[in-house]
């Protein structure tokens, strides 16, 4: 068990580093410092030894050296966590978004006071991911926190999943049920639709929670069209289109297990098959042959710059499936573009879609600037919380 009554070892900031304090960015690199010793919890203090903060430490060689926890010198215990996440639930509530049946990101990381902890709710099951070294550290802390805070809120289920971030800190895979036991997908609500999430097996936390709020304003949308969903996945944008009276939708993506959980939920929300196509299909492939128009076409694909240096490559890749995708959209139609690359700032992103408009020879309106859902906030003083994208264009 992790011992955090001894004081907590003091690291000072370099002389010309002191300006930090004042802008309190959550990350503190290690260029910053004077020292940085082995422990997992510090007091941060700027070059003259005054105290403002504690943080956990990253492993050994990491760019980002210290995440700071709170700026004050407080005890970092279960407690600690515990009001952390309590304090979480009680803004989704307040916001409406908690709820037993339906889904919410419970906790957001730097969002919500605890850099690299995420934790999504579907239903009765809450999924947790540890994305740095320095959390990891604390697992003795906060995940008593979970559990204790998940029983008083109905959660029957832990489950926790791996993202690339465990990788890039030199930590190992973790895909495994903590708690409780599940038969297969669990079943949420969103909007009047029912979907499956994949929480063993699915992509991030088993679905794309921070879409959730252009899902429902597709639903609202997609009466009488003719609808695209590319990289679909298990085709939560195709039921919200569905329910919400499209005539038809085509979802595609390459893995067949997410299409049949698509095909599924479609049967399950009552929905005409004859409606809806699944197509299991290279994205970029099934755009460059198609020649059929939509109505409506969302383009959601993966995060192509999972690192600066992939920038240059990831534009390329955003700009060649927008420009085929913006090919497909009717005149008058609407296209929906999205990037949910952390390294791919909205600058960038805006750059992309105009030159991919360009090159396909379209005039684009854009009605609206789309991001995450209220249950992703980001902290004012880290910006780089802020990774989904998105642009609702009309195309003429």
């Amino acid at each position: 068990m992790l011992d955090t009554t001894k004081p907590y070892p003091i690291v000072r900031l370099k002389k010309d580093k002191d300006s930090l304090v004042g802008k309190r960015h959550p990350w503190i690199f290690s260029g910053a410092l004077q020292s940085l010793p082995d422990e997992p919890l510090v007091r941060i203090a700027d070059s003259q030894g005054s105290i403002f903060a504690v943080g956990m430490t990253s492993s050994q060689g990491m760019s980002i050296a210290i995440r700071i926890l709170a700026y004050e010198d407080v005890r970092i215990d279960e407690d600690f966590f515990y009001k952390i996440i309590e304090k979480s639930i009680s803004y989704r509530q307040l916001l409406g978004l908690f709820s037993i049946e339906r889904a919410c990101r419970l906790v957001n990381a730097e969002g919500d006071g605890i850099p690299g902890l995420i934790l999504d709710q579907y239903s009765h099951v809450w999924v947790l991911q540890s994305t740095n070294s320095g959390i990891e550290k604390l697992r003795d802390l906060w995940l008593p926190a979970i559990y204790r805070i998940g029983s008083a809120f109905g959660a029957l289920v832990f489950v926790e999943r791996s993202n690339s971030g465990r990788k890039n800190e030199n930590l190992q895979v973790v895909n495994s049920l903590l708690k409780g036991s599940l038969s297969g997908p669990v079943e949420i609500l969103e909007g009047h639709a029912r979907l499956s999430v994949p929480v063993m097996t699915g992509q991030k936390t088993g679905i794309f929670l921070d879409q959730a709020a252009s899902r429902l304003k597709l639903n609202r949308l997609a009466s009488s069209m003719d609808i695209l969903n590319l990289f679909g996945y298990t085709g939560a944008f195709s039921i919200q289109a569905g329910l919400g009276g499209a005539n038809h939708v085509t979802t595609v993506d390459l893995s067949k297990a997410a299409l049949s959980i698509a095909e599924k939920d479609w049967l399950n929300n009552g929905l005409d098959p004859v409606r809806h196509t699944v197509v299991e299909s290279d994205v970029f492939d099934f755009v460059r042959d198609k020649t059929s128009k939509y109505d409506c076409v969302i383009v959601d694909p993966p995060a192509f710059a999972k690192q600066k240096k992939d920038i240059p490559s990831a534009f390329k890749a955003y700009k060649d499936i927008f420009r085929e995708s913006s090919k497909l959209v009717r005149p008058g139609g609407l296209l929906w573009v999205f990037s949910c690359s952390h390294y791919f700032d909205a600058d960038r992103f805006q750059e992309v879609v105009w030159t991919s408009l360009l090159e396909s020879g379209r005039e684009g309106s854009v009605f609206e600037h789309l991001g995450a859902n209220w249950d992703h906030p980001y902290n004012i003083n880290h910006p780089e919380g802020t990774y989904l994208k998105g642009l609702l264009l009309g195309l003429s």
